[in-house]
This record gives structure tokens, C-alpha cells and sequence, in this order.
């Protein structure tokens, strides 16, 4: 199915079924979950490729049309798009920083070591794939982001090891093959599995939707605002390799005069001789190379076709192109110059927007964070443990270090000032200085 086939089904799907694109809800198990009995499975609930692939419109009462035609579509713009591409990678990568735990709730070493090693081991199996080796929680937290912003949803079951004395891996699980039921005031989660519905535990499983309100748990794709602009975008860029295929050398209308008749020639002969030598002039045209040059009498005429400036054409393709790229950006919540497109911005300018999209970052990451601790410490009760666990990622940036350090040295030196001043104490100073 091509682009163009599957944005005029998504566009018929939205018309009949206006009512049916809902707002969102979280379902996220507690960071600070403490387990005595586990209900954690050795097998999983779940089947990682479900094969439910076709059925797109499976009804629910309390939602109607489910959303994993939705979900697929969103995935094949992924993959066909440039500018779609990037902006998943990008905040993907950006979000999935590198990252360190912290143990809390013991000040013995020995036990922290212990707990450390216990935490190291864990991350080392915890991805699925056995054969991506050492893939570990890099690996884990890639995956975690990149299906949260290009379906929205992030699900996943915890399973343990035969004997049930640890964590075995996290499975994640394909968003397109969720439902949801609302029972009691409460959501429960299905996956479709083989036709039938099969409820995922709630002790093993995580759930996380981007974007959510309180009335649906299902999340929104990064890409849900972008298919109609993605649309025009690339039938401008199949317009432009159309009307710039022969950039190389412009349109040129071939005007060729009759020749001349003469006095002794009959009409079936000048007919025949005039059609030899336009058909010949036709085919020399026709036949030239980009570094050719046609060789004529003085009685053909070649004229140019197309606009004044030979730089007009594009110029106007990028112009409009540039629009078409400024809403995509806006779309996915980033700017053009982090997806490879330079405006000429200055550097001041550019700092200042990447330092929100950090913030935009450090706000997402609270998901990971929680999903990470809520995992390390479901291992640690499982080793009898009374312990908890702290998920940090490392936001820093060289991009400027040196503004930074040079507002913290000022916000210093006022603080020493204002001591020597009397007008606050060693104690209050102190305090200052550990805010910034």
C-alpha cells in the first residue's frame, strides 16, 4: 500500500469516525512498590507478535474503534518520511540518555555493594533480545522511548526466572494489539491474542501513554498532529523531482520552418521531403545528450520555456518546502535546525530553544525514571532487599559550558558579597550555595 493509498484511508477512517479519537489516561505502576508475595509469573501472559495483523477496527464499548490501524500508520510514516524519521530518532536519542542509579535506604557498604551487584546483573539481562549482547538497559531504554513517540504507548511484562528468585527479562509488548475495558471505574488491559482477549496482569505489566487525559488510557503518537502536512509535503517533493528532472538544462520549444519549394517539384515529393527533414531534426532533438549541442540550418528556431531566472523554480520550491518542513517541526514539538534544516539561526537563539527542548526532555524522562525504579526495586524485595532504587540520566551538555560556568562564579561572588556585607550568615550562605 503507498503513501497516498493509506493517508486516504486514514482520512476516511477520521470521517467515519469523527467521535471516535479520544483524549487519554495513564495506567504506571509506583516507583516505591514494595513486594512480599510477587505475583510476577515465570511464563508470560503476553505473546510478543501477536497475529491479529488486518484487524484494524475491533469495537469496544467503552472506547469504539480501537487505535492500531492508527498505530500502523504512524509506523509507516516513520519508516517512508525523512523529516518523520529524524524527528523519532531524535528525541529518542535525546531522551534515552546515558544513565546511573543511586541505592537508598542503607548506609552499610556492604550492603550497597551488594544491592549494587544485585542492580548490575539485572541490567545486563533485562533486555529481551538474548542475542544483542550486553544490550542491557541501553538498549531497554531506546526501545522504551522510541515505541512511546511513535505509537504513544509504551507496554511491557516483567517475567522471572524458573525458580522465581529474580527478574528474568522485560517483554515488550506491540501497542496494536492492546484493548482496553473500563470495569468498576477502572482500566483493565487486553491483548488480542489468536481472536480472543486476554487480560495482562497488573503486577507484571507496565503501561505508559504519551499525552493522556482521564477519560482513555490509550497515549498519542509524536506523529498524530503531522499525517495531512506530511501529505503535502511529500506531494511537493514528488512535484519538484517532476518539474526539476531536467534541472541539468531547460524546456526548449524547436521551431522548424518548411523548407522551400521548388519550381519542378511535385506535391507527393515536397510532402515526403519536408516530413523526412522534420522527423530528422525531431529525432537529432530528441537524441542529444546534456553535453550535446544541436547542429541546425538557420531555419530552426529554439526557444527556452519556463521561468525568467533559472533559479525561480527552486527558489519558489524552497520556499514552500520550508513552510511545509516549519509545520512538521512544529508538529513532533522540535525545531527545524535539530532536524538537520538551517535557517541561519543565531547561536544565542539556538541555545535558548534547545534549552527548552531539554527541559521538554527532562519532563519525559520521568516516565523512564519511574518505569527503571520500579523494576530495580521489584529485584531488590525479590532478594529480600529493603531497599530502594534512584534512576538519573545525565542531561549534560558542552553547548554552553561556559555561559554556565560564568553565571555560577557571578551567583557565587554575590553570595561571598552579601556575607561580608552582614546582610546574611555562614549558615545562609552555605544554604545559597547549595541551590545553585
Amino acid at each position: 500500500m503507498n503513501l497516498r493509498n493509506l493517508f486516504g484511508k486514514i482520512r476516511k477512517s477520521r470521517i467515519n469516525n469523527r467521535n471516535n479519537f479520544f483524549d487519554q489516561a495513564e495506567l504506571v505502576p509506583s516507583a516505591n512498590l514494595k513486594i512480599s508475595n510477587p505475583k510476577i509469573p515465570s511464563d508470560p501472559i503476553s505473546i510478543r507478535f501477536p497475529s491479529d495483523e488486518g484487524n484494524y477496527f475491533f469495537w469496544n464499548s467503552a472506547l469504539g474503534t480501537d487505535h492500531s490501524f492508527r498505530i500502523k500508520f504512524y509506523r509507516f510514516l516513520k519508516d517512508n518520511i525523512p523529516v518523520l524519521n529524524s524527528a523519532i530518532w531524535t528525541w529518542t536519542h535525546l531522551c534515552a540518555a546515558p544513565s546511573s542509579v543511586q541505592i537508598k535506604g542503607s548506609v552499610k557498604p556492604e550492603t550497597v555493594k551488594s544491592a549494587e551487584k544485585i542492580i548490575s546483573d539485572l541490567d545486563k539481562r533485562i533486555y529481551e533480545q538474548s542475542y544483542q549482547k550486553l544490550g542491557g538497559v541501553d538498549a531497554l531504554l531506546v526501545q522504551f522511548f522510541n515505541s512511546l513517540f511513535t505509537d504513544g504507548i509504551v507496554c511491557g511484562e516483567l517475567v522471572l526466572t524458573p525458580s522465581g528468585d529474580k527478574i528474568d527479562k522485560f517483554y515488550f509488548i506491540d501497542p496494536a494489539s492492546l484493548r482496553f475495558e473500563l470495569k468498576n471505574n477502572r482500566w483493565e488491559i487486553f491483548q488480542q491474542q489468536e481472536g480472543s482477549l486476554v487480560k495482562l496482569n497488573p503486577d507484571s505489566t507496565f503501561y505508559f501513554g504519551l499525552d493522556t487525559q482521564v477519560n482513555n488510557p490509550i497515549g498519542k503518537s509524536l506523529l498524530s498532529a503531522v499525517p495531512f502536512v506530511s501529505k503535502v509535503e511529500q506531494q511537493l517533493v514528488s512535484d519538484m523531482q517532476k518539474t526539476m528532472h531536467n534541472a541539468g538544462y531547460h524546456r526548449l520549444h524547436v521551431k522548424i520552418k518548411p523548407p522551400e519549394r521548388s519550381n519542378l517539384e511535385s506535391d507527393e515529393a515536397y510532402i515526403s521531403r519536408a516530413n523526412n527533414y522534420f522527423e530528422k531534426t525531431v529525432d537529432m532533438m530528441r537524441n542529444f545528450g546534456p553535453d550535446d549541442n544541436p547542429i541546425t540550418w538557420n531555419d530552426v528556431e529554439i526557444d527556452y520555456i519556463g521561468p525568467e531566472s533559472r533559479q525561480a523554480a527552486s527558489s519558489a520550491w524552497y520556499i514552500n518546502h520550508k513552510a511545509m518542513i516549519e509545520d512538521i517541526a512544529a508538529g513532533v514539538h522540535l525545531d527545524p535546525f535539530m532536524l538537520g534544516y538551517s535557517y541561519g539561526l543565531s547561536r544565542s537563539w539556538a541555545g535558548f530553544k534547545l534549552e527548552l527542548i531539554f527541559r521538554n526532555v527532562v519532563s519525559i524522562q520521568q516516565a523512564a525514571k519511574r518505569f527503571m525504579e520500579w523494576v530495580r526495586n521489584i529485584e531488590l524485595a525479590l532478594h529480600g532487599l529493603d531497599l530502594e532504587t534512584e534512576h538519573n540520566f545525565d542531561n549534560a551538555l558542552a553547548f554552553g559550558k561556559l555561559e554556565q560556568l560564568q553565571a555560577e562564579k557571578m551567583a557565587l561572588e554575590n553570595i561571598r558579597a552579601k556575607q561580608n556585607a552582614g546582610y546574611i550568615d555562614f549558615e545562609e550562605a552555605k544554604r545559597e550555595m547549595e541551590k545553585i
